[in-house]
C-alpha cells in the first residue's frame, strides 16, 4: 500500500476581513498534484469550495478577494446565489 500524499498549503492562505466580515481563505493542494485547491470559510464555519483548480496559489487567492468583493462579503457569507435552502 502506498502511503498517503502529503498536503502542501499555500503562503497565501490566510484571514482577510472585508466589510467587516471575517474570512478564511485555505489554499492547498496534495504534493505532486496538479493545480490549487481554493476554499473559504465563513465566520459561522460554512465553507465554500471551488469546483476548479488554479493553476497557481495566487490566482486562487486573486479569486476568492473579486468573488467576495462581487457578490458583496455579507451575501456571500450567507450564501450568496449557490445555496439552497432545505425545507425541514
Amino acid at each position: 500500500m502506498e502511503p498517503e500524499p502529503n498536503l502542501v498549503i499555500s503562503s497565501a492562505s490566510q484571514r482577510i476581513v472585508e466589510d467587516g466580515v471575517t474570512f478564511k481563505v485555505d489554499i492547498y493542494k496534495l504534493e505532486g498534484g496538479d493545480g490549487w485547491s481554493l476554499e473559504v470559510v465563513t465566520e459561522d464555519g460554512t465553507s465554500i469550495v471551488w469546483d476548479d483548480l488554479f493553476e497557481d496559489d495566487r490566482a486562487a487567492f486573486a479569486e476568492a478577494i473579486r468573488t467576495i468583493r462581487s457578490e458583496g462579503a455579507v451575501a456571500f457569507a450567507n450564501g450568496g446565489s449557490n445555496v439552497i435552502p432545505f425545507r425541514q
